[in-house]
Order: structure tokens, then sequence, then C-alpha cells
């Protein structure tokens, strides 16, 4: 979420369906995510010191380790990574977009948007390589409970953040109503079903760290905090 232009383009389009007359059905300003937060989750942990760090989304395994551990074993992680890339930048392509499976199967009652790497270039699949490299060595050495498959992506929207919170389920917010709207025609044609990602094009960008990151945290300039990571630049 550090790239300017990044940031310029996803609150564009935000901004576009926050204006839409009439609104659109459940969107709201408190479900999007600010664009400096935007980043791939490559897993959650609970460490015994009482913080939760992004490492790398799912449940986490029980307090037994701690930070200082868990950003021992990313650094170790390092000159196998390099190796990988042999001098490669590694890159995210944020061509799709799609939502969480949304309650009851039905598009108005999404939760979750995001966007994610296409699987169709080498980008994305040397992406999802690293990305796989992190996540298993870390639930190898007992930091990350999750056993579901690595998506890749980046939240846009999530009804959690809703406010105020009402009593009750989350309320949703219509896809359906969101991707045919006109203020989405800029970035991607009408699509003809709702089951599958739609391509777009939010660009290509440099992943220049790989970092340990506390949740729930707001730096100075509303991003996570950083405990600690390595770069990938050449």
């Amino acid at each position: 979420g550090h790239h300017v232009r990044l940031q310029q383009a996803v609150s564009s389009f935000t901004d576009g369906l926050l204006q839409c007359t009439p609104p659109l059905p459940g969107l709201d300003r408190s479900i999007v995510i600010a664009p400096r937060r935007l980043h791939l989750t490559l897993g959650v942990m609970a460490l015994d010191d009482g913080t939760s760090a992004n490492s790398t989304s799912g449940p986490a395994p029980a307090p037994s380790k701690t930070l200082q551990e868990a950003l021992s074993l990313l650094l170790s992680l390092e000159p196998r990574i390099k190796e990988l890339l042999s001098g490669t930048r590694l890159c995210v392509p944020l061509h799709r977009m799609n939502i969480m499976e949304p309650d009851g199967g039905n598009p108005d009652n999404a939760h979750v948007l995001w966007l994610g790497p296409s699987h169709d270039s080498e980008d994305a699949r040397r992406l999802q390589r690293i990305g796989e490299i992190v996540s298993r060595t870390f639930r190898e050495a007992g930091f990350i409970s999750e056993r579901r498959p690595l998506k890749l992506h980046c939240t846009v929207l999530n009804t959690t953040h809703r406010k105020p919170r009402g009593r009750g389920p989350r309320q949703p917010f219509s896809y359906r109503a969101l991707v045919m709207s006109p203020a989405a025609r800029p970035f991607f044609p009408a699509p003809a079903h709702f089951r599958d990602a739609i391509e777009v094009d939010f660009g290509t960008w440099d992943v220049e760290e790989i970092q340990l990151c506390r949740m729930g945290s707001y730096g100075g300039d509303g991003e996570y905090v950083s405990c600690g990571g390595f770069s990938l630049l050449p």
C-alpha cells in the first residue's frame, strides 16, 4: 500500500462507488480499506507477548512463540528467497477482482471484495511460489495453524469494519450492484455473470519487502506498523 499510484487508483475506484446515486446497497465508507493499508497476508500468528503479527488470514494458534522467534525465522528465509529470485524483481499483478464466498452464495450478500494476482503470468506464479515458501515454513514451525491453501489477495472492502456496529449478523453489500454500476465501467466491462473473478488492471507493483506487521496497528500515515523484515530490492 505504499505505492502512491496504487493508492490513487484504488481510491479513484472506491470513491466513485461511494458517490453513486442512489447509493449502492450496503456500501459505506467505513467498510472501505484505506489504500495505504493494502497488503498481501501470508499468515496470521498469535505471539506470547500478547500481540498478533501479520507475517506473512485464518485462525491463529495458541500463543507459544515470541515475536523475536518469528522474526528470526523470517530473516532465515532471506538467502533462500533471494537465491530463488536471482535478481528478478518480485511483482504483484493486480489483474483480478472478486468477493469471498457471500452469504448463501448470493452476490447481493457479499462481505469482502478483493484484488489479486492473475494466475497466467510468470510474475504471479513467482509470487505464489515465494508466498507458499514463507507460509509453509511458518506453518511447519508451529507459528501458523491455517491449513487452507494460500490465496493471495488485497482486501478492498470488508464489512467487518462497518460503523456503527449493529446487533445481529453483519450487513452485507451488493456485489451485483457494485459491478453493474456505471461507476465501475472505467475499470472493467459489465460481467456476464458473478461466479468467476473479473479481469481488471490495477497495475503491477514491486514487492520491496517481506515484513512482520502488528495487526490492528496504525503508523503515522495509517499503515501497519512493521516489526521487522528484509528487503527484496536487488
